[in-house]
């Protein structure tokens, strides 16, 4: 029996890759509509959506130029996920328009803990860095995660950096309960006066949220800045992942098995964070803009829960993939600004600035 001729071969095998990962790139388009109780399992595939999505698009490239049917393979399921696209990819085709009311400019930022587990900077030097960049920017509402400080009297550090970036309030609460001179945990600083606050959190979690009822232009706002549960991947643990570690036992591993189960872990404790987060917005009658680390991607069940309240801020006026994630792993938008439809955006920035394993996000808003 003959051989099959190279080039025919060669296609075969090309198709054979191509339909595999057209359908991984159709895993990844479940997450959003199975909560994570249901199969945390598929969760994961969301993960993969950006990276998938460019070997796709590479495939469709490469049958343009060589099969031109061919070329539907990938572009057909593309197509059939256009609401993950667009939720993970946006271009922003209008000019800014500023509507009549009033402007305010918010930013949100995880600082990891200010470089206090760094061991290349000190707090100290990251501190200044983030605070300069800070006040340079000057927003009205500013939503950090993972703040950290010490001192003999406790709370301040947040108080001087009140003072710093000239606001006129903030609100804090941490994560757990303080210990001894320290505080890591949630802040709001505003220009605006507060009327009221509160945190959000339920049995068996720790702080997850906080929220302030700001008076702003003569209207009362409710500014949430949330930090969903994290995955706690390890250096090792992402190494693992992008490299496949050092073990050279295969992906089947015990260290295996360990990431997997702090991602599912991580799953369906946002899920319920989510669930909890979704109740209080029913129950408010404000405006709200809610800023904060989700801890996952816009392809997950996280995300599609959310977005059916509040509008996503990087669709309105964010350019690309809006990458907010500056760790090893690529391609990650976890950081979100969202808000009701009564508030209008019209700037939205992402900045690429190495003080922490996030970006910061900021924009532009105004309030009829």
């Amino acid at each position: 029996m003959s051989k099959p001729h190279k080039p025919r071969l060669l296609k075969i095998i090309m198709v054979t890759i191509n339909m595999i990962v057209a359908v991984l790139l159709i895993g990844t388009y479940l997450p959003a509509y199975m909560a994570p109780s249901f199969s945390s399992f598929i969760s994961i595939f969301g993960l993969f959506y950006p990276l998938l999505l460019f070997i796709n698009l590479a495939f469709v490239l490469f049958w343009l130029l060589f099969r031109l049917k061919l070329a539907l393979i990938s572009l057909i399921i593309i197509l059939a996920g256009y609401n993950n696209l667009f939720n993970n990819f946006h271009y922003n085709l209008f000019k800014d328009h500023i509507h009549n009311g009033t402007t305010l400019k918010v930013l949100t930022y995880n600082v990891q803990t200010f470089g206090a587990t760094d061991d290349n900077f000190s707090e100290e030097t990251k501190r200044n860095k983030i605070l300069y960049f800070l006040k340079n920017e000057n927003p009205h509402i500013t939503c950090l995660q993972e703040y950290h400080s010490k001192g003999k009297t406790r709370y301040e550090p947040l108080k001087n950096m009140k003072d710093t970036l000239d606001v006129g309030t903030y609100y804090f609460e941490s994560y757990f309960s303080p210990k001894f001179n320290q505080l890591s945990g949630l802040v709001i600083f505003s220009k605006f006066g507060a009327v009221d606050k509160g945190k959000l959190k339920f049995k068996g979690s720790r702080t997850f949220g906080i929220y302030a009822d700001l008076l702003i232009g003569g209207d009362t706002v409710r500014v949430y800045n949330i930090h969903l549960a994290s995955i706690q991947l390890e250096p090792s643990d992402i190494d693992f992942m992008i490299n496949g570690g050092q073990e050279k036992k295969g992906l089947f591993t015990p260290h295996t098995l360990k990431i997997y189960e702090k991602l599912t872990d991580a799953f369906l404790l946002r899920e319920q964070q989510m669930a909890f987060i979704t109740r209080q917005l029913d129950q408010c009658h404000y405006p709200v803009i809610l800023c904060g680390d989700f801890n996952d991607t816009p392809s997950s069940y996280v995300y599609n829960q959310i977005s059916k309240k509040l509008d996503d801020t990087f669709k309105n006026k964010g350019k690309g993939l809006g990458q907010t994630y500056a760790g090893q792993l690529p391609f990650l938008r976890i950081d979100y600004i969202f808000k009701t439809g009564n508030i209008n955006t019209f700037r939205y920035q992402t900045y690429q600035v190495d003080f922490s394993d996030h970006f910061p996000v900021s924009t532009l808003l105004t309030i009829e």
